[in-house]
């Protein structure tokens, strides 16, 4: 068996032989004795004594004619106010005893509440030393009982924390779900009505205001998701320089013109692969974080670099899940407030805001942390208060070249037939709006089976299916395998105002099948039904080449790409 190492003590407040004996030179003795190697602090008094023990100590050494009736309780006090992990050892210097001198019952008093260790004078140096260090290797055993108890609690809430963003995030796909039907009906019967509506002013900007805030409550929504790291992505190769100076415009706008933007992204930084919106947002975020904290003249400063994380990263951030590689140094600065180690420590936790009631709703940072894990990052946070904040996130570097993007043209009229199978009636006549004003036969049912009788009953080919996902009765998934059974070349199109993960989790959908995710402007779904007629590729990487903007499919992980 292999002889461990003792540990060290952890402090040099831990090390400390704190020794009281006022009378004799029984302090300057066990001094001498001690000092080599250790650390030996006399006390001038017993209250002094019993102060500097709230600051650490290896072990106490205390003459017993120092412990008087009625002085002894600070010692008592200090004794029976120690943690559960410490027994400090108290070793008291005693005279020789017999029936006729009894020990004092202050002795008597700590020998019953304290760890007590009783050595008779005069001192022999091996006896004391001896004593000492048997102390001190008991004392050492219970910094590591600390040290575990201390690092359980941490293990604890760390525990705590992810069950209770678990739980967020699921009260999140739920939210996500009713809010994204309502969005999906205010945002869609809203643009149907300014294209009917021409050039009537004042109604045309009550509407498009109408529609604005409909898209600021679906943003609200995907920002929920964000941090709870359910938001459906949409990963493309990007240059972030690219990226930044596109958005440059309304960073600037967002600051105001007291505020000044700097950026300093080189050309030819490495491509990154990651969702644009979720990018975009993370700059905003964190650019409205800054712009609160600053004062009028104030800067932010964007920079990124490429850079190497190897293993020094992983232990320096204590990282159990790591990938070496280049990384692109993503460093956005301001000289604002700053935060002290509290705000700090809570900065990335939903729902958590320094900024008055009705201000903010604290899932800027926590949806700015939930995008960066979502896309294999890291995000670390610097801050000094008076000072200013930095953010510093790490994106995987790619080695492909970004691929550029064909336009996507509008969407042709059509005349097929579409079987809707939809749940909430909004919706639903939204969807039969947007179709039959494009030309297309629509056929309505209110779930799985209904949509069933309507495929039985219906002669005439049924050219597609648009399901919803979750439906009472029958959901889309088996819908769909009932539809093709009897239909082989049947194609559906699948959407939900569920998330992601929630989708996986729940088995909702099979990997490699068209989706499209509520809210959807009647646009993008006139695009994405045109995009089904016209030939759905056979196998699921290649659909993903060819699948318009905001048309995924589903990986295995549950994840949209």
């Amino acid at each position: 068996m292999r002889a461990e190492k003792e540990p060290e003590l952890k402090a040099s407040a831990d090390e400390i032989i704190r020794v009281y004996a006022p009378t004799g030179d029984d302090a300057e003795l066990t001094s001498q004795i001690l000092s080599h190697g250790r650390r030996v602090e006399v006390e001038s008094s017993l209250e002094q004594l019993c102060d500097a023990l709230s600051s650490g100590a290896g072990a106490v050494i205390v003459a017993e004619e120092a412990l008087l009736p009625l002085t002894e309780h600070c010692l008592l006090d200090a004794m029976s106010g120690q943690p559960s992990w410490s027994d400090l050892p108290v070793i008291i210097l005693t005279s020789a005893l017999s029936v006729s001198r009894p020990m004092n019952d202050a002795v008597v008093a700590l020998c019953a509440g304290a760890n007590v260790i009783l050595m008779e004078r005069p001192l022999h140096p091996v006896t004391l030393v001896a004593a000492v260090e048997s102390a001190l290797r008991a004392r050492r055993r219970q910094y590591q009982v600390r040290d575990y108890l201390n690092d359980r609690e941490r293990a604890e809430e760390r525990v705590r924390q992810a069950q209770k963003m678990e739980a967020v995030g699921q009260l999140a796909g739920g939210v996500a779900h009713e809010v994204n039907n309502m969005m999906t009906a205010v945002i869609g019967f809203g643009e149907l009505a300014l294209r009917r509506l021409g050039d009537q002013e004042g109604v045309r900007s009550d509407v498009e205001e109408m529609v604005k805030a409909g898209y600021r409550a679906a943003a609200i929504t995907q920002q929920l998701l964000a941090f709870s790291r359910q938001q459906v992505r949409q990963p493309k190769v990007l240059q972030v320089e690219q990226v930044v100076c596109d958005l440059s415009k309304l960073l600037r706008r967002l600051l105001g013109a007291d505020l000044e933007l700097e950026l300093r992204l080189p050309a030819g930084l490495g491509a990154i692969r990651a969702d644009r919106n979720q990018l975009e947002q993370v700059l905003i975020n964190l650019t409205m974080n800054a712009r609160d904290a600053m004062r009028p003249g104030g800067k932010l400063g964007i920079s990124g670099e490429m850079i190497q994380l190897d293993e020094s990263f992983r232990r320096h951030h204590g990282l159990e899940i790591f990938r070496p590689g280049p990384y692109l140094l993503l460093a956005v600065s301001d000289t604002g407030s700053g935060m002290d180690t509290a705000v700090q420590e809570r900065a990335f936790d939903p729902f958590f805001t320094t900024k008055p009631v009705g201000k903010g709703t604290g899932l800027g940072l926590s949806s700015v942390y939930g995008i960066v894990k979502q896309s294999d990052g890291y995000i670390w946070l610097y801050s000094e208060p008076e000072i200013g904040t930095t953010f510093k996130i790490y994106l995987p570097i790619v080695q492909v070249a970004a691929a550029s993007e064909a336009p996507v043209p509008p969407a042709r009229n059509g005349h097929e037939t579409i079987l809707v199978a939809e749940d909430e009636d909004l919706v639903r006549r939204l969807i039969r709006s947007v179709l039959e004003e494009r030309g297309y036969r629509v056929l309505e049912a209110m779930n799985g089976v209904d949509a069933l009788r309507v495929l039985a009953a219906h002669s005439d080919p049924i050219d597609a299916l648009l399901t919803d996902t979750v439906m009472p009765r029958m959901g889309g998934l088996e819908l769909a395998r009932r539809a093709r059974a009897q239909f082989p070349r049947l194609p559906v199109l699948f959407m939900s105002g569920y998330a992601g993960d929630d989708i996986r989790d729940r088995g909702l959908l099979e990997p490699g099948v068209p989706f499209v995710q509520k809210p959807f402007s009647p646009n993008v779904l006139a695009e994405r039904v045109r995009w089904l007629l016209d030939g759905t590729p056979a196998s699921p990487p290649g659909l993903e080449a060819h699948v318009p903007n905001q048309v995924s499919v589903l990986d295995t992980k549950g994840r949209m790409g």
